[in-house]
């Protein structure tokens, strides 16, 4: 039942945002925040990428997902590290609590990367709520779809792999900034 009423949920929020999210590309020299979600074994691979990142100039938050009872504190130098554990969910462990919420949705990233390699309904519920212009993921079976996916095959995927990978193709997208 909680998991229904949560995908519903999760449902309403990504239609909401479709509509008042101001959805464009971000170049990656011109993006300044950057939030992350991962889970807790994908922190824990990516944490040196993202320092390297942060170190560019970059503003990067990450949120780990560690499904235990306890928090395990993990943080790296110069990364903003929210961690969400059991005890941070609600509604049958399907969602949030409302104060993660709250402050998720009151950061104003230019860019969303999701680094989960599953669906994970805390993660799409929180994806569906950002109101970043660029989101950027793996491709996935999810509630709230990214604007640019990387497909990897699923034996060999890992939140590294997807990482360097999503930076990439970020990195080397050109836009022209004329409309003519």
């Amino acid at each position: 039942m909680w998991k229904y009423l949560t995908e519903k949920s999760i449902r309403h929020r990504f239609a909401k945002s479709r509509k008042i999210r101001a959805k464009r590309f971000v170049p990656y020299r011109e993006a300044s925040t950057i939030v992350v979600l991962a889970d807790m074994q994908g922190a824990q691979q990516v944490g040196e990428a993202l320092r390297v990142i942060g170190s560019e100039g970059k503003k990067i938050v990450l949120y780990h997902f560690t499904f235990a009872l306890q928090k395990t504190g993990l943080s790296f130098p110069g990364i903003d590290t929210v961690e969400v554990s059991l005890e941070d969910l609600c509604q049958g462990n399907t969602r949030p609590r409302s104060e993660i919420c709250r402050r998720f949705e009151s950061l104003k990233p230019d860019v969303l990367v999701d680094l989960t390699l599953s669906d994970y309904l805390p993660v799409a519920y929180l994806v569906a709520s950002s109101n970043a212009p660029m989101r950027l993921g793996l491709k996935k079976d999810s509630l709230a779809p990214a604007d640019i996916m990387v497909q990897l095959e699923s034996e060999q995927a890992t939140a590294e792999g997807l990482l360097r990978n999503l930076l990439f193709y970020w990195k080397n997208i050109a836009v022209k900034n004329n409309n003519s």
